[in-house]
């Protein structure tokens, strides 16, 4: 009886050693989900580079941030170019300079305002701790809006929105 117990086991072990695993096949994302791209004639970049919008970081409150052409104020935010913006915080405790990138978007109204979960500065500065949390809010869903004579931007927090995901991630 233990012989054929012992033939049984061998010969079952030498049929799943000769069965293979089953690969999974795994299917590729579709090509990597493409950051939308927002055409140029919907977009401010061109009419506002090259200009500069001054502020005072100790008016910021956490929601809004009003800026003007009043050169008295220490902190600007200056479009470099029609993609790049760079900030400089001129406070007493803070000297820092904050740079990126930018898309603002037009409305019907000549004013711009944020599309769902469109994020209008994308900061690509080091962190710096005392600037925090204004770079978390410049780093938000923003809606930004000037007045009729292009002289006050105003940029305030818009919805927040989840991500999207996808099932199984």
């Amino acid at each position: 009886m233990e012989k054929i117990f012992l033939i049984f086991l061998l010969l079952s072990q030498t049929v799943f050693a000769q069965h293979k695993k089953k690969v999974v096949k795994e299917y590729p994302l579709a090509p990597q989900i493409e950051e939308y791209k927002i055409p140029e004639d919907e977009l401010l970049n061109s009419n506002l580079k090259g200009s500069k919008w001054y502020f005072d970081l100790k008016n910021y409150k956490e929601t809004e941030l009003f800026l003007d052409k009043d050169k008295m104020k220490s902190d600007v935010l200056y479009f470099v170019d029609a993609k790049n913006f760079q900030i400089s915080i001129n406070q007493k405790n803070c000297k820092s300079l904050i740079k990126g990138t930018y898309q603002i978007m037009k409305t019907n109204g000549g004013t711009t305002t944020v599309q769902k979960g469109h994020q209008p500065f994308k900061i690509k500065s080091p962190y710096q701790k005392c600037v925090a949390k204004f770079s978390g809010f410049l780093s938000r869903a923003l809606g930004v809006s000037f007045n009729e004579n292009g002289e006050i931007m105003e940029m305030k927090e818009g919805e927040i929105y989840s991500p999207i995901t996808v099932p199984g991630f």
